[in-house]
C-alpha cells in the first residue's frame, strides 16, 4: 500500500514536469518563427501573425495532440460527460461542425512576464514541485494551461508581454490588444492567469454551441459571481442592477460589428461616447466595469451579438461561496477563475493534466489487458 502510494505521489510530480520539460525542448527546436511567445514592441504591427504548424515528426504540438487523441471529445457531440458523471448537452446546437483550428487563437497578456526562478520563462530547469502560484509562478501555471490546451485541439496560442498604460489600471491592455489581433483569425480567447480549463479534451466547438455562441456572436464574457454591497458599493451589478460580466475571460469573434463594439470599448474613458466612464480608468473593476456599464447595452441589437455565459460553467471554483461577500456558488465547471484563491491554480492545472492521463492510462491498460494481467492459477 506504501509502495503504490509513493509511486502515485511520483507520478503526479513527474507527469507535469514532463509535459513541460517536453513543451520547453519543442520551443527551442522549432525555433523563433514558431515559437509562441511574443513581445509586444513598438511599430511591431507585423508581429499579429499565425503560428505555423511544426511538421508532423517534430514538436509538442503534434506529440500531445496524438496523445490525447483517443479522448478529444468530437466538434459535434451532442453531449459530454465529465468524470463524476455529470452529462453536459450541446444545447441542440449544431452551429459550429468542424474544428476551427488555428483560426482560433488562445492568447495570454500581461505587463508582467514570468521570467522568475522556477518561472516558464526561466532558462533554468523547473521545480514543478515548488513552483507557487502567485506573482510570476501565477502566469506560469496558468500559461502552461492555456498553452496545452491550444496545442491539443490545433489553436494558436500567443503571449504578449504588453507597456503599461499611463493613466490606466493594467487590466486596460486588453481591449486594444485585442483588437490588434482580431483581423488574423476567427476567435479570440482571452484567459486571465487565474482562469484554468477543467477538462482539455473538451474543445471549444462543443462550448460555444453549448453557450449559444453563434456565427452572430461579437463577443461572450461569463456572468460575475454576485457579492453582497460592500460599504454601499456594488461590485458585482452595475448601476442599472445588471449582473457584470466578468472580462477575465474573452470569447471573441472576428465580425466587423466587434471591431465597433472594441474600438468604443477602447475609448470608453475619453467620455466623448459614454460621460463618466473615466472613472474606471483606475477603480475597480475597471475595463470590465466598463463594458458592463456602458457597451453591452448599445452593442447588443440581436441579443445574441453578447452573449452572457453562466457563472457556474466558466467562472468561480469549488470553495469560492462564503468567501468574502461571494453569496454565489460557481464551481467553474469547465473554466474556473480563481479569483481569490490564487494559489489553488496549480493543483487545478495539475488536477485536469492528471485526470487525462490517468484515463489514458485507464485506456491503455484496458487495451492490453490480456498482455498486462495475470491470475494466478
Amino acid at each position: 500500500m506504501a509502495l503504490r502510494l509513493g509511486a502515485r505521489r511520483l507520478l503526479v510530480l513527474f507527469l507535469p514536469i514532463l509535459l513541460v520539460l517536453i513543451f520547453l525542448i519543442s520551443a527551442l527546436q522549432t525555433g523563433s518563427p514558431a515559437a509562441p511567445f511574443l513581445a509586444l514592441k513598438d511599430g511591431a504591427s507585423s508581429i499579429y501573425h499565425k503560428t505555423p504548424r511544426p511538421p508532423l515528426e517534430h514538436g509538442f504540438s503534434n506529440v500531445i495532440s496524438v496523445l490525447y487523441e483517443p479522448i478529444k471529445l468530437p466538434v459535434t457531440a451532442e453531449s459530454y460527460t465529465d468524470q463524476r458523471g455529470h452529462k453536459w448537452d450541446n444545447g441542440g446546437r449544431h452551429y459550429w461542425k468542424e474544428r476551427l483550428g488555428n483560426d482560433v487563437l488562445i492568447v495570454d497578456m500581461d505587463t508582467r512576464i514570468p521570467n522568475e526562478k522556477n518561472d516558464i520563462f526561466n532558462d533554468h530547469k523547473m521545480d514543478w514541485e515548488a513552483v507557487r502560484a502567485v506573482d510570476s509562478g501565477l502566469l506560469t501555471v496558468g500559461h502552461i494551461n492555456h498553452f496545452v490546451y491550444a496545442q491539443i485541439h490545433g489553436y494558436d496560442y500567443k503571449y504578449i508581454h504588453a507597456k503599461k498604460m499611463k493613466g490606466y489600471h493594467d487590466a486596460w491592455i486588453k481591449p486594444h490588444l485585442l483588437k490588434g489581433l482580431l483581423p488574423s483569425y476567427k476567435f479570440i480567447i482571452y484567459l486571465d492567469a487565474d482562469a484554468i480549463i477543467q477538462h482539455l479534451e473538451v474543445p471549444m466547438e462543443f462550448l460555444f454551441n453549448r453557450w449559444d455562441i453563434s456565427p452572430n456572436t461579437s463577443i461572450a464574457m461569463p456572468i460575475d459571481t454576485r457579492e453582497l454591497p460592500n460599504d454601499d458599493e456594488h461590485h458585482s451589478t452595475d448601476s442599472k442592477g445588471k449582473m457584470v460580466l466578468n472580462a477575465g475571460i474573452i470569447f471573441l469573434q472576428n465580425l466587423p460589428y466587434s471591431h465597433d463594439m472594441l474600438q468604443a470599448w477602447i475609448d470608453c474613458p475619453d467620455e466623448k461616447r459614454y460621460p463618466g466612464c473615466a472613472r474606471w480608468k483606475n477603480r475597480w473593476s475597471n475595463e470590465q466595469r466598463a463594458f458592463s456599464e456602458y457597451i453591452r447595452y448599445d452593442f447588443n441589437p440581436s441579443g445574441n451579438n453578447i452573449v452572457e455565459i453562466p457563472c457556474n460553467e466558466a467562472h468561480g471554483y469549488p470553495g469560492l461561496f462564503g468567501k468574502g461577500d461571494v453569496v454565489d456558488d460557481c464551481h467553474g465547471e469547465f473554466i474556473s477563475h480563481h479569483t481569490l484563491d490564487k494559489d489553488k491554480g496549480k493543483t487545478s492545472v495539475s488536477d485536469a493534466i492528471m485526470q487525462n492521463l490517468g484515463e489514458l492510462l485507464q485506456k491503455n491498460f484496458a487495451e492490453n489487458r490480456k498482455d498486462i494481467l495475470i491470475e494466478e492459477q
